[in-house]
């Protein structure tokens, strides 16, 4: 979280009674008798925030209809509103001004605590589903509404598996062989959109979440060394990808094998067959496009590997 995301955030928690978690950026508190979290889903847009309570009522949870109906009486505020399990999740309408963030956040909570009174919905732990007090904690990067024992439960729990993690050994082999599996379907990715015409960031995304994905699922586990050959892998196969691409026109429009097309590239090039105004253009499209899909993903991929075992209640530093 950015110095002026931050700042906005604490004017935020202050202007509606809240406190801001520092660590995991995450308002919380108390409003009327319900523990809410307020947290932004995708750090990418910080002022997309929903609020999260967890409650239950006698005979059964909120119904779609329900929500769609809540929904509609209080626009612009409410963008949604769903129940799974005993977490009720209400999508709150964005915005860059705090002063009107802050006014959409006032009245979607009161408005949610004010139906949740209404319709018998009682705070409860998320984990055990029992009516006792709770506090807004961070799991693994989530956000959940606990009570005591079940904190220290979750709490005990991340703490073996941390230890656990740290233990299994890495194997670099197979999760090179995974890397190279995962590329190879943005490889594919990259030739498919190419031959219909574009040249997307959809390609970017597929490469990094593949090439991170295999390595990890074959190596057994991701470390900053497995992240540095995810990225080599990446800017080498998006390259073989671009070769492809152009290897199946040329294959198509000179009725050569797809060995000998692929091969035969830079001589189509020199020979002019292959504009390299267009050969260039396309491959520094396709290396911006998938430096924009690796960049946020191997980020959230570091992140995610960093919060697996931190579990702490909001507003303290304390960790598994």
């Amino acid at each position: 979280m950015n110095q002026k995301v931050r700042s906005n955030y604490q004017h935020l928690a202050q202007g509606l009674g809240l406190r801001l978690d520092e660590v995991g950026g995450a308002l919380y508190g108390t409003w009327g008798t319900y523990p809410v979290a307020i947290l932004a889903p995708n750090e990418s847009y910080p002022y997309s925030l929903v609020v999260t309570i967890s409650a239950v009522r006698a005979g059964s949870p909120m119904s779609r209809e329900e929500g769609r109906q809540f929904r509609r009486e209080h626009k612009p505020a409410v963008q949604s509103l769903t129940q799974q399990g005993s977490l009720l999740t209400m999508g709150v309408k964005p915005s860059g001004r705090m002063d009107r963030l802050q006014e959409y956040l006032g009245s979607a909570l009161e408005a949610l605590t004010g139906y949740l009174r209404a319709a018998g919905f009682h705070p409860c732990c998320q984990s055990c589903g029992r009516t006792v007090g709770t506090d807004a904690c961070s799991v693994g990067g989530s956000y959940v509404h606990l009570c005591p024992d079940c904190f220290t439960a979750i709490q005990q729990d991340h703490t073996r598996m941390a230890a656990v993690r740290e233990q299994k050994p890495e194997n670099v082999v197979a999760g090179l062989v995974g890397a190279v599996l995962g590329s190879l379907v943005g490889v594919l990715c990259i030739i498919l959109l190419s031959q219909l015409g574009y040249v997307a960031a959809l390609s970017g995304l597929v490469m990094a979440v593949g090439t991170l994905k295999g390595y990890e699922r074959f190596s057994g586990r991701m470390s900053r060394k497995g992240i540095v050959i995810c990225l080599a892998l990446m800017l080498v196969m998006t390259y073989v990808g671009d070769q492809a691409d152009w290897a199946i026109i040329a294959m198509r429009d000179l009725d050569l094998d797809f060995f000998t097309a692929f091969r035969a590239i830079p001589l189509l090039r020199e020979l002019g067959a292959i504009e390299s105004a267009n050969y260039w253009t396309n491959l520094v499209m396709l290396y911006a496009f998938v430096l924009l899909g690796a960049i946020p993903t191997t980020l959230a991929a570091v992140k995610s590997q960093r919060s697996a075992g931190v579990v702490y209640r909001a507003g303290s530093t304390r960790d598994a």
